[in-house]
């Protein structure tokens, strides 16, 4: 019987096509942001000096605290998934080598 990893597999296509959704409706979404800020009206004007105005009051600390919050959760995502890789490879290597483990069971004697 071939030794096939379902979650493995669902894991891999769940990831797929979630960040293939992701990516569109992200730039679905900046597309149709850009369209609508690129009016020539006098409301789309205000809203661009609205938004520029509030991008310049940006409070830097709290903001930069958030980045460096998703930061180093960027990080803790890759060292799992290092770490998973490596115990991926650990059970490929126990699967392939030819040595049969077995079990001795040692009888402890107390004084």
């Amino acid at each position: 019987m071939p030794d096939i990893d379902f979650f493995a597999f669902f894991r891999f296509w769940l990831a797929t096509i979630v960040t293939i959704y992701a990516t569109v409706i992200t730039l679905q979404s900046f597309r149709s942001w850009y369209f609508w800020l690129a009016g020539n009206d006098k409301y789309s004007s205000l809203l661009r000096r609205y938004l520029m105005v509030h991008g310049l009051r940006l409070r830097f600390k709290t903001f930069w605290g958030d980045v460096l919050i998703c930061g180093l959760l960027c990080v803790a995502f890759f060292i799992i998934w290092h770490a998973q890789i490596l115990l991926n490879d650990a059970n490929d290597t126990i699967k392939s080598s030819k040595i049969k483990t077995t079990h001795v069971q040692r009888t402890v004697q107390h004084p």
